[in-house]
């Protein structure tokens, strides 16, 4: 009974340093979470009126990022447009052009605010490859006089010629998943978390959430309290995370510390 007593111990004591070991690391990874397991309340709100904005500015990467960082836009995604290949890729992109496009609440800001953004977000005086063109796509009669409009400002203001495009928009085909959020999906926690959230890719490029905090941090935006990054579906520690990471990307806060 003795030998078999001792033989027994040593598997007991080991069996509760496990057990232990295991709950103090399954309390560090409950308090560790980034963002609510439900869908952010920003992510809830309905719209009277949306809008398309359509852009070609070079890379869509960055473009995907601010523009998803303006507070009235709902939703970003990048892929590829103005060509007549029918199914484009990004290593078969023919006459494409990468092109982001968004849904905006034109109650909450203007189709010129964004256009003015388009214009100082990239220099438009430089000719590029058909994939990287500067071009505007408008979707109506009032975009349309809005993209001429601002055309033409911004080339008295230059002292070269200004080489973007204005075209009625005709398509545009959604890039590889990889290209969305790109700047986010840098960043592998913060990417993950939003990820558990929306596993449908689909739905993760439609969240206003994601949105914001892909231009965030890039440091992008104005952050203006936490309360706000909150409806983000940001935890305490998920909000730390995300000011160190916009601070760090030269963004600042316009009204001070929180």
């Amino acid at each position: 009974m003795i030998k078999d007593h001792k033989l027994i111990r040593p598997y007991t004591v080991f069996t509760l340093v496990s057990t232990l070991l295991n709950s103090l690391f399954n309390m560090r990874k409950d308090t560790g979470k980034l963002v609510v397991e439900e869908t952010p309340e920003i992510d809830k709100k309905k719209y009277d009126k949306k809008k398309i904005a359509t852009f070609s500015m070079g890379c869509f990467w960055g473009p995907d990022s601010i523009f998803g960082a303006v507070p009235g836009v709902i939703r970003t995604k990048v892929g590829y447009a103005g060509g007549s290949r029918k199914d484009p890729t990004y290593h078969k992109l023919g006459d494409h052009t990468e092109t982001v496009q968004m849904t905006y609440d034109p109650e909450e800001v203007s189709y010129e605010e964004l256009i003015d953004l388009f214009w100082y977000d990239h220099d438009p005086t430089f000719s590029k490859s058909t994939q990287y063109k500067s071009i505007i796509f408008f979707h109506d009669e009032e975009q349309e006089k809005r993209a001429y409009e601002t055309k033409e400002r911004r080339e008295e203001r230059s002292s070269r010629s200004v080489k973007t495009e204005i075209r009625q928009f005709s398509n545009f085909h959604k890039a590889e998943d990889y290209h969305q959020k790109y700047h986010l999906s840098q960043h592998k926690r913060l990417y993950k978390a939003y990820r558990g959230i929306y596993p449908s890719m689909e739905d993760f490029t439609a969240s206003t959430a994601v949105a914001r905090v892909n231009g965030y941090v890039s440091g992008h935006g104005t952050i203006e309290s936490d309360e706000y990054l909150q409806e983000m579906g940001l935890t305490k520690e998920g909000i730390e995370m995300l000011l160190e990471r916009w601070r760090s990307s030269g963004g600042e806060r316009s009204c001070g510390p929180i």
